[in-house]
């Protein structure tokens, strides 16, 4: 026990001895190349306090080891029946002295590694160097604009090289003199209050000015990075957001309709006394040069009017009277009326739309000289327009514009609205816009202009007393007139006694399978063509057939497993090898012989076999 003892001992005084050794060399070290300076001072007083803990601890470590020595040496005046014991309980409690002494010996080796650490990093002298070389370029920077002060250089001689050169230096400086590195109290160095930067000139400033609009301009005008891709359809369709949308727009849209209605009642002189005073002002303001100072006037005065309402005035001031808004019940509906409601929205939304293609396809068609007329006129008009132009003045043509606009909206347009057919003899504008077609009436021409190639002449026709005149036309049903126009055929066209309504019947095409084969419709006759009306399709899908391209007709049978005789006709036009099988006719002879017999009177070619005709149905015709 006695040499373990005096191991330990002899152990932790070498220890401390060499640890004293090294900080009192260290020490000595960095009091040779102290310079003043704060990070030193901040080392040595960290090696110090190190050196205090370590002392410390050593001492405490010294004394209890003396404690157990002084227990141990008392232990052997006792009796030798308590040595056992003693000596187990010695036993731990040395343990565990030589378990915290190796714990100190383990955080002092860990401090001693720390400062090895702070000693070789080289952050420490980088920064140093970097904070020098900043304080020189202050230096220098100052003392050159000191320079320019004194020589009263002006903004204007200052080229755009050295301003490019000096200020971004002076950025990049700034942070370098804000703080100045002086001898603290305790002799070591420590930042100052901070010095305000010199004042830069007006010239360097202005550039300044300048540089950061420029540099903000370029990066406005750097393309932006695209972000995450987005459903370019919107939110998924849903009733509430619909019905939600649709009351928005009713309530946006209300204004710019009272003023349309107010506009036109304007015109139409319903408040005579009104419409007359706007007349009188808006001349005399064309006349006296005034129509744009009062009409910017009247817009402020608008404005005006309006800021007071948001203010929370209660002013009611209207330039033009909508005229009495329908009140309609506010009940709840019921699901019919409800019902019908959507049905009059859809059938409004249907012909406002139709009536905006129309307009839209008028005005194409009028710049692309679709109808002739009508462009000549309008040509005609700017040509003389130009020409004036040319000989007037712009403010001369604005005046005489002007005046000409106000009889013309005020005056002439009220009596046309008042007597429409006036309007349709005299009103230029009008006959042209009505002259001017759609692209389906566009496409209706053209097919009427191929139709027209295909009609048979007056006298080789049916018979003297199915032949159309004039006044018959003029007296025609709607429904003569509407199928006419269904299958754009002229009014002499119409069907023949006994096929006003036509036939019923079936297109059969043996070219597709058995359950689109079969197309229902009907089957009329006219004195020229054979038209099938396909039902519940479009017009695109009827179908016309010039009796004069008929190569050949017969009768037909299109299935075996059909039967009877097929009740079905065969029709092979000229110059194809396509044929068009109608189907399920009833009076299937009856039918025919009509055909045949109407090819026969016109003269065809395809009439004349005598094998198509029984004599006794010719006889009989």
């Amino acid at each position: 026990m006695k040499s373990v003892q005096h191991a330990i001992r002899n152990r932790l005084h070498v220890h401390r001895h060499d640890k004293h050794h090294e900080d009192h060399t260290e020490e000595s070290r960095y009091h040779k190349g102290q310079d003043g300076e704060k990070i030193q001072l901040d080392y040595h007083n960290f090696n110090m306090s190190n050196q205090k803990e370590a002392d410390e601890s050593s001492m405490a470590s010294t004394e209890s080891l003396s404690t157990v020595s002084e227990v141990i040496a008392g232990s052997h005046d006792t009796s030798s029946n308590k040595d056992f014991e003693d000596k187990t309980v010695y036993e731990a409690q040395l343990t565990q002295l030589q378990e915290q002494l190796v714990t100190v010996m383990i955080e002092n080796q860990a401090l001693h590694a720390q400062v090895q650490d702070y000693e070789n990093s080289s952050q420490v002298n980088a920064l140093k160097e970097q904070l020098e070389a900043e304080q020189e370029k202050c230096e220098q920077l100052h003392l050159q604009l000191l320079e320019e002060k004194k020589k009263g250089l002006s903004a204007k001689k200052l080229g755009l090289s050295s301003s490019t050169e000096s200020v971004p230096e002076v950025e990049i400086a700034e942070p370098a003199t804000n703080y100045v590195m002086q001898d603290g109290p305790d002799g070591g160095g420590g930042p100052s209050q901070k010095t305000p930067p010199p004042r830069r000139a007006l010239a360097v400033r202005l550039w300044e000015c300048v540089f950061g609009w420029v540099y903000e301009l370029l990066e406005d005008l750097e393309p932006l990075e695209p972000k995450g891709e987005e459903d370019g359809e919107g939110p998924p369709l849903t009733v509430k957001q619909l019905k939600e949308n649709i009351k928005r727009f009713k309530t946006a849209l209300t204004p710019y309709i009272n003023t349309f209605k107010g506009i036109h009642r304007l015109m139409t002189w319903k408040s005579p006394a009104f419409t007359l005073l706007v007349f009188g002002v808006y001349m005399y303001t064309v006349y006296q040069g005034l129509f744009l100072p009062c009409t910017l006037f009247l817009l402020t005065f608008r404005l005006g009017i309006n800021y007071l309402r948001h203010r929370g005035m209660n002013i009611n001031f209207n330039y033009l009277d909508p005229g009495e808004e329908d009140k309609k019940d506010a009940e709840e509906k019921g699901m019919s009326d409800k019902f019908n409601l959507v049905l009059f929205v859809a059938r409004k939304v249907q012909n406002v739309l139709g009536t905006l293609a129309d307009s839209l396809e008028k005005i194409k068609n009028l710049f692309i000289w679709e109808q002739p007329e009508a462009t000549s006129t309008l040509f005609f008009g700017l040509f003389f327009g130009f020409v004036l132009s040319l000989i007037f003045e712009t403010g001369v043509l604005f005046y005489l514009a002007g005046l000409y606009l106000g009889v013309k909206l005020f005056v002439i347009d009220y009596f046309f609205n008042r007597y429409p057919r006036l309007k349709r003899k005299r009103d230029t504008v009008y006959k042209i816009w009505l002259s001017l077609p759609t692209d389906i009436e566009k496409e209706k021409r053209s097919v009427r202009s191929e139709i027209d190639k295909y009609i048979l002449p007056q006298q080789q026709s049916y018979s003297e007393n199915e032949v159309w005149s004039e006044s018959q036309m003029e007296h025609m049903t709607r429904d003569d007139k509407s199928f006419c126009e269904l299958f754009s055929l002229p009014l002499s066209e119409c069907p023949l006694p006994g096929w006003h309504g036509g036939k019923r019947c079936t297109l059969i095409n043996k070219d597709k399978s058995i359950t689109g084969a079969f197309k229902n419709g009907r089957l009329y006759l006219t004195r020229s063509f054979l038209c099938f009306e396909r039902s519940k399709t479009p017009t695109p899908k009827n179908i016309v057939i010039p009796l004069c391209d008929i190569a050949h007709i017969e009768k037909a049978k299109p299935y075996s497993w059909m039967p009877g005789g097929g009740m079905a006709i065969e029709i092979t036009l000229v110059g194809s090898d396509k044929t068009f099988t109608f189907g399920a006719l009833l009076n299937r002879d009856e039918v025919f012989y009509s055909i045949v017999c109407l090819g026969k009177r016109a003269q065809l070619n395809w009439a004349k076999d005598p094998e198509l005709i029984p004599r006794r149905h010719s006889l009989e015709n």
